[in-house]
């Protein structure tokens, strides 16, 4: 039986032991896009995959004395254990793991520098485990590399610097772009949990990753100390009820009204998910975004064209049919526009709440006015 599904973060972060203050998380400058689209994505980019996280950070991190996590794997026989996160591409495997984390730590970790506790590296195409261990000690604000570095001495520098930064958690993502190279990369995710001072690793990859770790026969050391979470697809229905809640609580955040083109529209949750072919993380992504264009766009509704735009510019090329097409539109929800209860009821506004329509686009400026 899974728990509740579509839930916010600040019903997640009950579930997580965690009590939030609402002054934590305020909206940032509605002109400040990506900020706004990492607020949303924050918000409400949640699922019982952070459920199914934290089950198994309940495994290998420590508590303190009230039951909360802490930000430090338990010892088991003088090494530590580590969780292996993997879904397709762009299914939003890290955003999910970059979230759980920071709603259960408060960690100010980022893309490029450590934070208290935790250290994030996103490895690059052409990694190998010197440039590995080179990045992760450019968290730590180390750039000083001699000209010539064996991968043993990267290796001991990168766990040196850890260390002496207090970091206890390395979340290491894109990790399938260390594998298929003549690299010891078994040896390197052994070593990082071995000894008394060894880390919690979290990897992040494709189901290569998977493969790689728990399909090998010669890895069957390394799969011991890696629980495996591949982050399986949701069902239809419990994709569609994600989207819709997505829907109604970003543009509430956002104060944007939803246009009759999707108020009125009981396809356009499924619009969406046939879109992304049932890809969670694309879904959130095309909605954030989708809002954030009629926010750029000057207006105070977000209608179908916002959503056709968005996916006919980022996701043509992984579905060349778009299901926002205006003819489309026409031929399957025109007459529900007339008809209220043809729409979907869950992204219907209150009749109290109807507010008269603003023209969309941004003021035009006075004749002679400066541009």
């Amino acid at each position: 039986m899974t728990k509740e599904i579509a839930l916010t973060a600040t019903e997640m972060d009950a579930e997580l032991g965690k009590n939030p203050s609402p002054e934590s998380d305020v909206r940032p400058p509605l002109d400040d896009t990506p900020a706004m689209v990492d607020w949303l994505l924050r918000r409400y980019f949640v699922s019982r995959w952070d459920n199914d996280l934290v089950e198994r950070l309940e495994m290998i991190l420590k508590r303190d004395r009230v039951s909360n996590l802490l930000p430090e794997g338990k010892v088991f026989r003088n090494e530590r254990k580590g969780v292996t996160v993997t879904a397709a591409s762009q299914d939003g495997k890290t955003t999910m793991v970059i979230q759980v984390m920071k709603r259960l730590f408060g960690d100010s970790f980022t893309d490029t520098n450590c934070g208290e506790q935790i250290a994030y590296c996103r490895l690059r195409g052409d990694a190998t485990v010197k440039s590995v261990c080179m990045d992760l000690c450019r968290t730590t604000d180390y750039h000083n590399f001699p000209s010539k570095f064996t991968r043993t001495e990267a290796n001991e520098l990168a766990t040196h610097r850890l260390r002496q930064a207090g970091i206890k958690i390395i979340v290491m993502d894109e990790v399938h772009n260390l594998l298929g190279k003549n690299e010891p990369v078994n040896l390197f995710l052994k070593t990082l949990a071995q000894d008394g001072g060894g880390f919690c690793v979290i990897l992040i990859g494709t189901p290569k990753v998977q493969e790689f770790v728990y399909q090998r026969s010669e890895n069957i050391e390394l799969a011991e100390r890696y629980l495996d979470l591949p982050l399986l697809p949701f069902e239809r229905a419990e994709t569609i009820e994600l989207i819709r809640g997505a829907i109604k609580s970003m543009t509430q955040d956002a104060a944007v009204d939803l246009a009759p083109s999707i108020q009125f529209d009981p396809y356009f949750a499924d619009r969406i998910y046939d879109g992304c072919r049932g890809s969670y993380g694309r879904c959130m992504f095309l909605i954030a975004n989708a809002v954030i264009r009629a926010l750029e766009e000057g207006g105070d509704t977000v209608d179908i064209e916002d959503f056709r735009k968005i996916f006919e510019l980022k996701y043509l090329h992984f579905n060349p049919e778009n299901p926002f097409n205006l003819s489309d539109w026409a031929s399957r929800a025109g007459a529900a526009v007339t008809d209220v209860g043809s729409g979907d009821e869950t992204l219907l506004p209150p009749k109290s709440a109807k507010k008269p329509a603003r023209k969309r686009g941004r003021p035009r400026k006075a004749a002679g006015e400066s541009q």
